[in-house]
């Protein structure tokens, strides 16, 4: 009877086993002057308006983000104006906008002025240690 239970599950896992395909990415290149986009940004504490929050079901909590304006100049591919209904009377509604940024597409962008500021690093102290020689000579 094990034998018999152990072979079912062994020809559902085989027939249950799906390929996986890679999808391709294309027109691949390096993020380039991430870092004069990223100091564009200004970060911000912030709380939704409570009435707003309510109609629109929004969190009262604090937020973290960054100035709408801000990083639309920075990245307009990242952000996106969202349209919330809300209720205005009975069987009645009405449109409310809210500018969200894509925060997980904002991450390679870090990323990249963080090496950025990696690589100006690595330069300074080479210059710095440069100086350093030709003063203890």
């Amino acid at each position: 009877m094990k034998r018999a239970i152990s072979f079912a599950v062994l020809l559902i896992a085989a027939s249950l086993k799906i390929s996986a395909q890679e999808v391709v990415q294309n027109n691949v290149k390096p993020v380039e002057n991430a870092l004069n986009q990223v100091t564009k940004l200004q970060p911000v504490s912030f709380n939704y308006d409570k009435t707003w929050a309510e109609k629109l079901k929004l969190s009262t909590k604090p937020q973290y983000g960054f100035v709408g304006t801000d990083a639309k100049t920075a990245f307009p591919e990242i952000i996106s104006v969202q349209a919330k209904n809300y209720a205005s009377g009975k069987n009645a509604f009405k449109n409310a906008t809210i500018t969200k940024v894509d925060y997980e597409s904002l991450v390679p962008l870090l990323v990249a002025s963080i090496k950025e500021q990696q690589e100006q690093i690595e330069q300074l102290r080479a210059e710095v240690n440069s100086l350093k020689s030709r003063n203890t000579k």
